[in-house]
């Protein structure tokens, strides 16, 4: 009876590796395609070590049977003039992997073939392909050439690149001069994604005024694939299908842009603040003072007392390192008198407290005028310290908390910490730009006060008590100095 193995398996053959650590193999496809299939999964293995083998597999759609593939894949250990075992195998099931009745079938049928001859590689370098992942058991699988008469030449960019665990995103154009493009198929770890669609480019028409078609080349094109694989682009024309691997950058495209200050660091805009008021004197308020030892010197995160000169009230709704008054800053003017301060600041705070718009009025009241403040808060973040993270703020949602309206004028704003949010596979599909595009870890904002606030001018229905009592579920835990083992 013909096992299920034996009907999938359409070569098996025998070949002898000029080298030692064979680790690539170009292979001719005029057999395995003569019937009806979908896909292919390719398996070499050693002829004397059973335990050495590797495999991996590609999709056939637009491949013929005057094609070739190329398999590169970990370097065998075996000597050179070693014996190996080709075998080819038709899929249906993409998820199918190889198994001992598989090899067991291609050792049988291969093992007394006579060797054939076979385009392949050598040597236990893979500096060609240094960034090479390999899929499935230590084999990449890629289209290696076409027989078709394609199209001899080729343009192509990239105006938008990501990649995550789940895929890879890429946004270009794709041009074959006197050949229009009539699809478009990116490639990678035996997968692919059609592109048949194109978007207008007129501003092409610049560099290829001879080719008018050319406007009609933008793509953009997500393909779900392992990460780490090699990437390939294929163009089909009337000529023929002409592709090349795509040499990617390692971060996304267009590049982030840089940052001029540390998120987890003080910022020269905080420096410019400690400035300032080392320069203007009187007190300064630390609204959430508590802090933690750093993981390697001991040293406190956010020292106060690291550039400023002038004496630091350190303010919090918990007890603890740094704390010098305890209370929720929601009733800040319950424990400062108003025009008492010469500055203000906070770190990662504002994000925790229920009405910071309450927070920035009772700070203007604190502080006298001239007097500056210094707020820093997360951007874009996860949420941390549960339950009590409320908020998110821009550069532009600071100003609106520290400006003319609630009697500051603003001398610095900004972001830092440049970051990307990649959208779950499940709704990415409306969003594939958004990885691109960069989202800002912190924003933070330095001001002085102009002018005091009219009573009532900032208000909001908040109970002082069920303030205090909500503010007080701030996990203290994670704020709390690790106790070193007796």
């Amino acid at each position: 009876m013909r096992t299920q193995t034996a009907a999938r398996l359409l070569i098996a053959e025998s070949f002898q590796a000029p080298g030692s650590g064979l680790r690539s193999l170009v292979l001719p496809l005029d057999v395995a395609l003569r019937g009806s299939v979908e896909r292919l999964r390719f398996v070499v293995a050693s002829a004397a070590d059973a335990s050495q083998w590797r495999c991996g597999s590609i999709g056939v759609g637009g491949l013929g049977v005057g094609d070739s593939v190329r398999a590169v894949f970990e370097p065998f250990p075996d000597a050179a003039g070693a014996n190996f075992l080709l075998g080819v195998f038709a899929l249906a099931d993409l998820a199918e992997a190889p198994n001992e009745p598989d090899l067991s079938a291609l050792r049988e049928l291969a093992r007394g073939r006579d060797p054939i001859v076979l385009e392949c590689a050598w040597g236990a370098s893979r500096a060609a392909e240094p960034s090479l992942i390999f899929d499935q058991h230590g084999m990449a699988v890629l289209r290696e050439r076409t027989s078709s008469g394609a199209a001899s030449r080729m343009e192509h960019w990239i105006d938008a690149y990501w990649r995550d665990a789940y895929g890879i995103y890429l946004r270009g154009w794709a041009h074959a001069y006197e050949h229009r493009v009539r699809a478009l198929r990116v490639e990678s770890a035996g997968r692919s994604v059609t592109v048949s669609v194109f978007s207008e480019r007129a501003d092409l028409l610049q560099h290829y005024p001879a080719h008018d078609h050319v406007r009609h080349s933008g793509f953009a094109a997500y393909l779900a694939c392992p990460a780490g694989q090699p990437v390939r682009l294929e163009v089909e024309t009337d000529s023929g299908v002409v592709g090349s691997l795509l040499e990617l950058p390692e971060g996304p495209i267009p590049a982030w842009p840089s940052s001029a200050a540390d998120p987890l660091e003080r910022s020269n805009m905080w420096r410019k603040f400690a400035t300032l008021i080392n320069s203007a004197g009187g007190l300064v308020l630390q609204i959430g003072a508590r802090t933690i030892p750093a993981a390697e010197d001991g040293r406190p995160v956010w020292n106060s007392n690291e550039l400023l000169e002038s004496l630091v009230i350190g303010f919090d709704i918990h007890p603890g390192p740094g704390v010098t008054v305890v209370g929720d800053a929601h009733q800040l003017s319950r424990y400062v008198r108003a025009s008492a301060l010469g500055g203000v600041f906070s770190s990662a705070v504002l994000e925790h407290l229920q009405a910071p718009w309450l927070v920035a009025a009772e700070v203007n009241r604190a502080l006298k005028i001239g007097g500056f403040s210094y707020h820093q808060v997360p951007a874009a973040w996860p949420a941390h310290a549960q339950p009590n993270d409320f908020w998110r703020f821009t550069d532009e949602g600071l100003r609106t908390l520290f400006g003319p309206e609630t009697g500051f004028e603003v001398l610095d704003v900004g972001l830092s910490g440049p970051a990307a949010i990649h959208p779950a596979p499940e709704w990415r599909r409306e969003f594939l730009d958004m990885p691109t595009v960069p989202a800002y870890a912190c924003a933070e904002i330095l001001v002085r006060k102009v002018r005091d606030l009219e009573a009532g001018a900032v208000a909001w229905p908040l109970d002082a008590r069920a303030s205090e009592a909500r503010s007080r579920r701030y996990p203290v835990e994670a704020l709390r100095p690790p106790t070193t083992p007796s």
